[in-house]
């Protein structure tokens, strides 16, 4: 069976030619249908305080927007904004959630819910996505049915962060900043998080320890201007910069220097005469 990474690039893989960030939901719409998908949604907003709540909504850059039918009317008609985690919790989170389930008790409940479901959407999925600039995106996937597997939902989420983040870079609002300093041993390691592995299956594969491992993917996150690892691999992706992992040399064969985090400060030798405290 396909990992979720690969079955999000084997869905996703034409999101590269798309030259427009509406062509980018297009295509998404078209590969996520066969999962029941009836209603998308795509946009940046300001990053500011939630009281402020129709300066965000005024601020709102529309990358794409595919409803369901009778959706625009009743949601405007219901003024819907308010309280609809879509806008509000991407800019509390980093991670993907329900639309039933954002994780803050003020925004469960939602009048929008009903609405959908009336509208034939049993329940949505949200993917923020936090870069430079002072703004957040998100994504968000309104499903016929909600009953997707661990794998199926991670693959969902992992197609919805690669168009989201296609999008961003092309509205040039979260271009990263040292994307060409990535080691490989950083890449290898974000190449193993796509895999689904830990720090401590990663350290496994590569044979380094797991706090190791940790850094690696930290770092590669600080460079690739992104605030999760889905973010990471997805950014990387995007950038042409990912490859399937290196074949693994036997311990003895491998430079000890390629598993030092880049940037990380070598022990000096300590003063004569100090005591270490």
């Amino acid at each position: 069976m396909a990992s979720p990474f690969t079955a999000a690039l084997d869905l996703t893989g034409a999101l590269d030619a798309a030259a427009t960030t509406d062509e980018v939901g297009r295509q998404l719409f078209a590969a996520l249908a066969p999962y029941g998908l009836r209603g998308l949604f795509a946009a940046s907003f300001p990053r500011l305080p939630e009281d402020r709540l129709a300066d965000i909504v005024d601020g709102l850059d529309l990358y794409t927007r595919m409803p369901v039918p009778g959706w625009l009317d009743s949601y405007y008609r219901r003024r819907l904004d308010d309280g609809n985690p879509v806008i509000l919790a991407p800019g509390r989170r980093a991670s993907p959630f329900r639309w039933s389930q954002p994780g803050f008790a003020d925004l469960e409940g939602w009048a929008g819910l009903d609405l959908a479901r009336d509208l034939g959407i049993e329940d949505g999925l949200a993917v923020p996505w936090h870069g430079p600039g002072g703004r957040f995106g998100v994504i968000s996937l309104g499903f016929e049915r909600f009953s997707f597997s661990a794998g199926e939902q991670r693959m969902l989420e992992l197609a919805a962060m690669l168009a989201i983040v296609r999008m961003t870079e092309m509205t040039r609002t979260g271009a990263p900043s040292d994307t060409a300093s990535l080691t490989t041993r950083e890449r290898d390691c974000l190449s193993f998080v796509a895999d689904g592995l830990s720090d401590v299956g990663i350290g496994e594969k590569l044979g380094i320890s797991h706090t190791t491992a940790h850094a690696h993917v930290e770092n590669a996150k600080r460079k690739l201007g992104a605030r999760t690892r889905a973010q990471a691999v997805a950014r990387l992706i995007l950038l042409g910069l990912a490859w399937s992992p290196m074949p693994l040399l036997p311990q003895h064969d491998r430079d000890p220097a390629a598993d030092q985090p880049s940037g990380r400060a070598r022990s000096r030798p300590r003063a004569a005469g100090r005591k270490s405290s």
